[in-house]
Formats: structure tokens, sequence, C-alpha cells
């Protein structure tokens, strides 16, 4: 009667004991993933896409090994302009290695960059479906970059890459996201302090060209131009002197372009210089009429 009794317990005893201890092991692990001392185990349907021996190995602790091969069979679908093919062979790599960062951008440099010139230029295609695909890749760049911050939220480095694409004028932009991602990038523990001052200098640059965000732009810059000279880049000194014009900057609260330019060559050169760009929707208001004067005065 008493063993019929002290089965059950030690049974429940196994089963608690066994709970806990799969409890405590998976938020270590969790907490190791975190910490990048172990790799996140593959996700669901990875094993299907590696094959039986591709699994089998990555099960095997050879992850990254497996993931450098299918790199080089990534660079040859690359060659042979097989893009279905390169970005299902990089969603295997970052599946293997979703902590490996320059998988992450290499993948999406080939999507919204190469995939993408490639379709733009590709004369067999019709004007209308030229656009869309590269529209289509451009978007396919992004969405991957996206995918690699939800891996890697602290990672500077995808966040300034998703912001420089998404404020390039050329890869239809969406400003206010580059700001957002600019401002994630600002936020990580991982970004060198070297960095902070050109990437504040982008988010600057990023702001000018939203209407109605030009007057936030200009405290900005003004906060930019006196925390450091070595932000008075030839842009940040253009740009507000481009937003003084264009908020009608009263000449007591402007900074005087005497102050702005180390000299007027140099701030003839420099406004030359944004002229050339006034397509890209940077401010240009006075620049035009800035040039004029300049060139014909003695300098």
């Amino acid at each position: 009667m008493r063993t019929a009794f002290q089965i059950p317990v030690i049974l429940l005893t196994i089963i608690a004991f066994g709970a806990g201890k799969l409890h405590f092991e998976d938020r270590l692990n969790h907490d190791m993933v975190e910490q990048r001392l172990i790799q996140p185990p593959l996700a669901e349907g990875a094993h299907l896409e590696l094959g039986q021996t591709g699994a089998a190995v990555a099960l095997g602790g050879l992850r990254s090994l497996v993931a450098a091969i299918w790199n080089l069979r990534a660079f040859l679908y690359f060659e042979d302009l097989d893009w279905i093919k390169l970005e299902q062979s990089y969603g295997i790599i970052t599946t293997l290695q979703p902590q490996n960062i320059h998988y992450w951008k290499t993948g999406a440099w080939h999507l919204h960059t190469n995939a993408a010139v490639y379709f733009k230029e590709n004369q067999e295609l019709s004007p209308f479906r030229r656009n869309a695909l590269q529209k289509k890749y451009i978007q396919k760049g992004a969405e991957f970059l996206e995918e690699g911050i939800r891996h890697n939220p602290d990672s500077w480095e995808l966040h300034t890459t998703l912001a420089q694409l998404k404020s390039n004028p050329f890869k239809f932009p969406d400003l206010n996201l580059a700001i957002k991602h600019y401002d994630a990038a600002l936020a990580c523990d991982s970004l060198p302090s070297y960095r902070r001052n050109m990437f504040e200098r982008f988010r600057f640059y990023t702001m000018t060209r939203i209407p109605s965000r030009r007057a936030e732009a200009l405290q900005e810059g003004l906060k930019l131009y006196y925390k450091s000279p070595q932000n008075r880049t030839p842009s940040l000194v253009n740009y507000i002197f481009a937003l003084q014009n264009a908020l009608h900057v009263s000449k007591e609260k402007r900074i005087p372009d005497n102050q702005l330019y180390p000299n007027k060559k140099l701030q003839l050169q420099w406004l030359k210089n944004l002229w050339k760009r006034r397509n890209e929707g940077f401010p240009v208001d006075g620049v035009y009429e800035k040039i004029e004067e300049l060139t014909h005065s003695k300098l």
C-alpha cells in the first residue's frame, strides 16, 4: 500500500523537476541567444530548404560553414542574374546566421541595387514593367533589412543602411521612415562614438527635404553647427543658408554668410554644387540669386 502511494509521488516529483529544468534551460538559451553566445534555433521550415545533409550539418554546430557555402552559391546566382534563387539563398543564409550583419546587408544590397538596376535597364521589358520590377526589388531590399532589424534591433549598421536606402532620392524614398531609423541608430548602444556626428548630420540632411519639417530642421542644423567645427561641412552650411532664406529668418537672428562660409570663393563653389542637386529635394532658397551675386562680384 505504501509503495502504491510512493510511485505517484515520485512521478509527480520527476515531472515537476523536469518542467522546472525545461523552463530554466529555455530561459538560459534565450539569454545566451540575446547575448550572442549561441545561435538561435533554426526557423521552422529551414530543414526543408537546406535539405537533409545541410540540416544535419547545421544542427551539428557547423551553421557558419553551411552559411558560407550558401553565400558562395548566392554569388553564382548573382553572376547568372538569377534574382529569385539569389533571394532564396540569402533567406537560407540569414536563417542559419541571423546575427551576422554582413549577410543581411549583402542580401539587401543585391536586391535593392543590383536586381533593381538590372530590371531598370533591361530593354527587353516595357517601360512600365521595368519601373514596376525596379520598385519591387527596392522594396524587397528594404523588407530584407527590416527583417534583419527584427533579429538585430541594436544593430546601428542595419538601421543606418535602411535609413540611407529610404533617403535615396532615386529609390522611391520615405523620408520620415529614414529619420525614424536614423533615430534608432543613434539610440543604439553599439553605435561607435566617432560615427555619431556623421549620422546626426545625415538625419538633418534628410529632414531638410521635408517641407513641413524645415523649421525643425533648421533648429537641428544650428545645434550641429554650434556643437562642433567638424560638423561645418559644405552640405550642412549650405542647408542652413537655404533654410534661413526659406523661413525668412531676420538678419539679426540668422548666421551671416561671412560666418557660415570660410570665404566668398568657397561660398560660390559650395552653392554651385548644391544648385546642381536642386532636383533632389534639398532646400535651395536664395541659392541661385547668391550665385549670381557672387559671380558678378570681385571675390
